[in-house]
């Protein structure tokens, strides 16, 4: 078999044995410098998708005749996806805007539809910070922006989205619309404060690792 990591063709030994996943762990730790890791792979010419990802990693490496690995710098990673995370946070807070004013008029059911997809993007955002943050190896306890610890930064919209989901299990509509029009705003600028310090540390990486 033939392995390729980023077009150019490597040394397959070490994918003889084992798994698909072990050949990637190894491609990782021996053949990716510092800031670079593993962003997607092909086999036999063909890009696995993330559906199938899981049962490609578990065959034996050996049953392919070309396994082709694509790594990218982790700081470009992180701010493209912070970048498409501030964007899908300023139409959510459009959306919820709209949501409050359903809610005032007596439009509970097309409010609440909207309030779901906007909650669904709301935990896209919270899984593409957490993905982030894990990325540029940031200790959430330690580090601080603007003197304020990451932890602390981070537990505030969990908080929101509590008291928001706290509110539509009782119906509370009216406790529902104020947390959208008032609370939310805090909230919203938090995230907008995390997504932009990520950005940027991802972007200093990325100069650093050029």
């Amino acid at each position: 078999m033939e392995v390729f990591v980023d077009d150019n063709k490597v040394d397959a030994a070490f994918a003889s044995e084992g798994t698909v996943e072990d050949a990637l762990r190894r491609v990782q730790s021996d053949l990716c410098p510092p800031g670079r890791m593993v962003i997607r792979l092909s086999c036999n010419g063909e890009d696995i998708r993330s559906d199938a990802m899981a049962a490609t990693l578990r065959k034996p490496a050996s049953s392919f005749e070309r396994l082709d690995v694509f790594t990218d710098v982790k700081g470009a990673l992180v701010a493209e996806a912070m970048i498409q995370a501030a964007t899908s946070l300023e139409q959510t807070e459009a959306e919820c805007g709209r949501v409050a004013e359903l809610l005032t008029e007596g439009k509970i059911a097309e409010g609440v539809d909207t309030l779901g997809e906007c909650i669904g993007a709301w935990q896209q955002i919270h899984e593409a910070v957490a993905k982030s943050i894990q990325m540029l190896e940031l200790d959430v306890e330690k580090t601080t922006f603007n003197d304020e610890r990451l932890i602390e930064m981070i537990s505030r919209p969990k908080e929101a989205l509590l008291q928001i989901k706290d509110a539509l299990r009782s119906q509370d509509h009216v406790l529902l619309a104020d947390v959208l029009q008032y609370e939310l705003n805090d909230v919203t600028g938090q995230w907008h404060a995390i997504i932009a310090e990520l950005r940027k540390r991802a972007e200093d990486l990325s100069a650093s690792s050029a």
